[in-house]
């Protein structure tokens, strides 16, 4: 079985973005405004980055993934579709989600979606139930190798 390796590396600050785009990353993920789970640490961007991100790492053959990891309640659901209206219009090549509402937002929109291992799959109903959604996904971290072996087999 071929497996295909994308570097990907975390970019909480332009300059963290700008290292990672000369060291050769595949990929880099961000987060921007209060619907990730660095929003309250200086590791994130606000609203407006997401365009100049996204245009920053298109023009370097990079993709751009944006976080959307939280647990999300009824009055942050106008944030989610806000969030993922901006990133579909900026080009971001994918959101990482962790809430089925963001996820079926997402997906509605033509946004791809991946989804994020704060999600916990650690079965192949739970990998089959969210494939009608996403062709990425990161496994739960608690997994032992034989598991994944079974969930990937």
């Amino acid at each position: 079985m071929k497996h295909d390796v994308e570097v990907m590396a975390p970019a909480g600050s332009y300059a963290a973005l700008d290292a990672a785009l000369k060291a050769g990353a595949d990929s880099i993920y961000f987060g921007a405004g209060v619907l990730n789970m660095r929003s309250m640490s200086s590791a994130n961007f606000e609203m407006d980055d997401i365009r100049k991100i996204a245009k920053k790492c298109r023009k370097c053959g990079v993709k751009s993934y944006l976080v959307l990891n939280v647990l999300v309640y009824d009055e942050d659901l106008a944030a989610v579709k806000e969030t993922c209206d901006v990133a579909k219009e900026a080009g971001v090549s994918a959101v990482i989600a962790s809430d089925i509402s963001a996820i079926e937002y997402a997906y509605s929109i033509g946004l791809e979606v991946h989804i994020s291992t704060q999600l916990n799959l650690s079965n192949i109903g739970a990998v089959r139930f969210f494939a009608k959604y996403a062709t990425v996904m990161v496994l739960a971290r608690e997994l032992e190798l034989h598991r994944i072996k079974n969930i990937i087999d």
